[in-house]
């Protein structure tokens, strides 16, 4: 749990700190409007329902593990990480990437970066470095794909959130 609220603060002292600071002191630009947080939070909602409804219908058929609801801390690690990484990720770099290149390659290229800085979290934690990379991989690709369509960092934080807590409550 410590290394929990740890990864949280480094999140946010090293990326979301410089980045609301790179918008307003460089690019002068409101942070809230460029990160794209101020629309569409309804769909980010919706979408994100639906996901649960998906893997609770895949639960139902499939069978599983049961469910962990007593997650301690991680409901609010859960529901904070989709904001601590979707803005320096999807809402930031992604966007400052399609000013130079096509959204199928930005989108790429911000997965790269996002499953990197992943690694030494799954090094710590002793998960299944190549399952992971995998899994994470085709997830980001997803969040930017929503980020783009949606026009709106909501749509991927919320999913990111709720995905998150439906790995540490064993869902998915």
């Amino acid at each position: 749990m410590k290394l929990y609220i740890i990864i949280l603060m480094i999140y946010l002292l090293f990326f979301i700190t410089p980045v609301i600071l790179y918008l307003k002191l460089k690019d002068k630009v409101n942070p809230i409007e460029f990160l794209k947080l101020n629309n569409n939070i309804k769909d980010g909602l919706f979408i994100s329902i639906l996901f649960v409804i998906v893997l609770i219908v895949k639960r139902f058929i499939v069978g599983g593990e049961p469910i962990n609801l007593n997650i301690g801390i991680l409901w609010v690690s859960g529901s904070l990480v989709g904001i601590f990484e979707e803005i320096p990720f999807r809402g930031f770099v992604l966007q400052k990437l399609l000013n130079h290149m096509d959204f199928i390659l930005a989108n790429l290229l911000t997965t790269v970066l996002f499953v990197s800085i992943h690694i030494p979290i799954w090094i710590l934690s002793d998960v299944n470095i190549v399952s992971s990379i995998k899994s994470i991989f085709i997830v980001s690709l997803i969040l930017g794909y929503l980020f783009h369509e949606y026009n709106s960092l909501w749509v991927p934080i919320m999913c990111h959130s709720i995905f998150n807590i439906c790995i540490w409550i064993g869902l998915t």
